[in-house]
């Protein structure tokens, strides 16, 4: 599955005129900003270079605030080892281009180069997104809602309803799947 997801992202990317290479990179980045954080495209779209820490083993995304409830999402963990760890490579390529604390991360672009005070437009990074891939950006977010509900927090829905900053446990139900019957021998554990 993982093999397939970085084919994705690494697909041909749009056919810029100039600069493709740092546009491409900034394309795939926002896209695996998508796939770790779980982020709505709105969201990361609104992410500065200030709120990233560079650690040894990972990098965390600190208060991200959530577009839909409006409460922050204090920490996101994006992992340099295991099988999400290419695309947190991908995307520390990409952050280490950004010039300032106070920049954006996925900035705008102009004919002229990047536009480093001015974040990417939700309309451009959906058509970006869609026309490189082929999918919305919000299936990103279905996508790491499933990766972590069943293979991080198996099946905790309370653990992926913190992680990911939702105000309902029943939004979780989708991705966290099982039954009460999967544990059963933890029965006789006691």
């Amino acid at each position: 599955m993982f093999d397939e997801l970085y084919g994705l992202i690494h697909s041909e990317g749009w056919a810029y005129k100039t600069n493709r290479d740092h546009y491409q990179l900034r394309d795939r980045a926002l896209m695996c900003v998508l796939i770790l954080s779980g982020c709505r495209i709105s969201e990361a779209l609104n992410l500065r270079k200030l709120q990233f820490r560079i650690y040894k083993d990972k990098i965390v995304l600190k208060n991200v605030e959530t577009k839909k409830n409006g409460e922050t999402r204090e920490k996101i963990i994006l992992p340099k080892n295991g099988s999400l760890a290419r695309f947190t490579y991908v995307f520390q390529d990409w952050l280490s281009l950004v010039p300032s604390r106070e920049s954006y991360i996925f900035l705008s672009e102009s004919r002229f180069g990047f536009l480093w005070d001015k974040p990417l437009s939700r309309k451009r990074a959906f058509w970006i997104i869609k026309t490189t891939t082929g999918m919305f950006p919000h299936w990103f977010r279905s996508l790491c809602e499933t990766i972590y509900g069943r293979l991080i927090f198996k099946s905790d829905a309370w653990k992926l309803k913190e992680f990911m900053g939702l105000k309902r446990l029943d939004s979780t139900t989708p991705y966290v799947k099982g039954s009460w019957e999967d544990d059963e021998h933890c029965i006789f554990e006691i």
